[in-house]
């Protein structure tokens, strides 16, 4: 019954894409409808904010899409308007600032740390420790205390690209990202295959050649 229900759910949101809505006024912006809430409807706009606008200042045929969804269309009302102005673009940060930020997040990054490599499904596959200083990870397994390799790696953002330089990791190259929580690590990374790429989320995919760490640091 909750697969049934999901599976309901998902295809109906799957349905919904960004289309061009039109205000009575002649107004138009490209959104993706979100929900409707009573006399109201919230979109989704291209740039992620999501607005809610009464349904009686849309076009007759975006209203009728409307009632198509499940929602009803309301009493006529004349006043206008739908704002689409984007919001100003933020500042790019200052050269220093950004120095800053990484030699912060290279700070937190020093130290022991241990946890495990996730499958796909989020599971523990297998037990694993880093040892990170400020130019050098090694890597070990902390059931008989073997050590794996070594390497060098750097930090861009939330990218780490590390290089190794010893051990089974010596000559290969491991493209990845990272999410620096407190005491929680969790870095997903493409594997030493040339073909695969840098992974776009926290999740392990062996089609794609991708592999999550989850550690915590002691």
């Amino acid at each position: 019954m909750k697969t049934t229900l999901f599976l309901a759910v998902f295809l109906s949101f799957a349905s919904l894409h960004a289309r061009t809505w039109t205000s009575n006024t002649g107004q138009t912006a490209d959104a993706e409808l979100v929900k409707v809430e009573g006399e109201n409807v919230v979109v989704k706009m291209a740039d992620g904010r999501t607005s809610s606008f009464p349904i009686a200042r849309l076009s007759a045929a975006d209203q009728a899409f409307i009632k198509e969804q499940g929602g009803k269309a309301p009493a006529v009302e004349s006043k206008p308007v739908m704002p689409v102005s984007p919001p100003p673009a933020a500042a790019p940060k200052a050269p220093e600032t950004v120095a800053k930020d990484q030699g912060e997040a290279k700070d937190a990054f020093i130290g022991t740390w241990e946890g495990y490599m996730a499958d796909s499904d989020g599971s523990k596959h297998g037990e694993i420790r880093l040892v990170i200083t400020a130019d050098k990870i090694t890597a070990s397994n902390p059931q008989g205390n073997r050590e794996m390799g070594a390497g060098t790696y750097q930090l861009t953002g939330r990218r780490i690209d590390a290089t190794g330089t010893e051990g089974q990791f010596a000559g290969k190259k491991y493209e990845g990202i990272f999410e620096l929580d407190g005491k929680t690590l969790k870095w997903c990374s493409a594997n030493d295959n040339p073909r695969s790429q840098r992974p776009a989320k926290m999740q392990t995919n062996p089609q794609a050649g991708q592999f999550l760490m989850v550690l915590e640091k002691k």
